[in-house]
């Protein structure tokens, strides 16, 4: 193994040379990686450590021109963060998502000896084409590794899409049972510094490099779109429930010529439809702190004042309880932590199934969630979900933990 470590840093020496004089956002986002050597996985995987961890027999394998694409691949991948943003998500269909946006830039960059058989967008094309819909490649090659992932998730992992995936490496972090940290045999340090965490270490260097690269003279090009989405700082998630709030609040809010513009004389006034209520439904499984449960009744509570709206807390877990006419957020909190048992797992489907008898139209839906629950794929479950969101004037999920596709909702992360 230390031969090999050897020369597996003699190589990246001249790869990194080469590109500093080819492609700096590159070279300076390879130096940046740690890589160890492992034989427990298969081929070659990024990890949610923040690292590309390489089978020693499979490197030994390849060709120069492939060592370097593998090496950028997984460099990629972390750069835009794709094994953090794999979690909670169908594995197999983000990892192609993924690899195929990866690919067809290197493609482009010039880089085209992929071994084995690596994702392309006339790939995902015929693997959407059998899910009945219908984009060219071009079209895909613009797409994110998000948007693409939605067109494919919309039927699961089909029988088709396994025989056309023979052969397709899966790197982002190994399967169950194989190491996420190639322990003492490591090719390449990198630049982390202990105690950071690795999701940030990589958004700082994609900025680092981006810098370097502008300097240079080469910007990223075909590369800022997603340079751009990776160094998109996480937005505090109460301006983005305030956002989701206004904009769900405002369809009941028309322009008419009954009165005129306080303001504008000349203007059209607005008149209200009807009082809307927000529906806020809490998660009492156990999942959610009281800490947590405070900061979000308290802001919702806060938001449906400004905007004038009724506040109704509906806390469920296997069950739905029984609703809370909010006057103080205080009162949420001592009722929902002494009046709801909890422990009996997670379900939607009772309190959306009360929620929809209850609700009137273009009312908003508010969920807090760890987004572990049981019962989203269950039809009728995902049924009434549809019919709760059509009925809605909007509909957001505040998750503590898993990201979740819904349709016709605006997924906020707690941070």
């Amino acid at each position: 193994m230390e031969v090999l470590i050897r020369n597996m840093r003699r190589e990246l020496t001249d790869m990194k040379a080469v590109l500093f004089l080819k492609a700096p956002f590159l070279a300076l986002l390879l130096g940046k990686m740690r890589i160890g050597l492992s034989r427990e996985v298969r081929t070659v995987v990024a990890t949610t450590y923040g690292d590309t961890v390489v089978n020693p027999h499979f490197w030994r394998r390849l060709s120069g021109e492939a060592k370097i694409f593998i090496l950028l691949h997984e460099t990629l991948h972390l750069a835009f963060r794709h094994p953090w943003s794999a979690e909670g998500r169908n594995r197999t269909l983000f990892n192609v998502a993924a690899d195929m946006v990866v690919n067809e830039m290197l493609f482009q960059h010039g880089y085209r000896r992929a071994p084995g058989n690596p994702v392309t967008a006339p790939l995902v094309r015929e693997m959407l084409r059998a899910r009945g819909v219908i984009l060219t490649t071009e079209e895909l090659r613009r797409a994110s590794s998000d948007e693409v992932y939605l067109l494919l998730s919309s039927g699961g992992v089909r029988d088709a899409d396994k025989e056309a995936l023979d052969d397709v490496p899966l790197d982002l972090d190994p399967p169950e049972g194989e190491p996420k940290d190639p322990g003492a045999d490591i090719v390449q340090d990198g630049g982390r510094k202990p105690g950071e965490k690795p999701e940030d270490y990589w958004r700082a260097t994609v900025a680092e490099a981006a810098v370097v690269a502008h300097q240079a003279g080469t910007s990223p090009g075909e590369f800022q779109r997603v340079v751009d989405e990776s160094l998109r700082s996480r937005i505090n998630w109460r301006s983005q429930l305030k956002q989701s709030l206004r904009d769900s609040v405002g369809r009941t809010v028309v322009n008419t010529w009954e009165r005129s513009s306080r303001r504008y004389v000349s203007f059209p006034g607005i008149k209200r439809l009807g009082v809307q209520t927000v529906w806020a439904l809490v998660d009492s499984s156990g999942s959610i702190t009281d800490e947590i449960l405070a900061q979000f009744v308290a802001e919702v509570w806060g938001l449906s004042k400004v905007f004038r709206c009724e506040l109704r807390v509906c806390p469920w877990d296997a069950k739905a309880y029984p609703q809370i006419r909010v006057n103080n957020p205080n009162q949420v909190r001592l009722r929902v932590s002494t009046g709801v048992s909890g422990g009996g797992g997670t379900l939607l489907g009772p309190v959306l199934l009360e929620l929809h008898r209850m609700m009137r139209p273009e009312d908003v839906v508010v969920i807090l969630s760890d987004g572990c629950i049981g019962d989203l794929k269950d039809i009728q479950t995902m049924n009434l979900y549809r019919r709760v969101a059509a009925k809605a004037g909007g509909v957001v999920f505040v998750t503590t933990g898993r990201r979740l596709e819904l349709p016709r909702t605006r997924l906020i992360t707690f941070n």
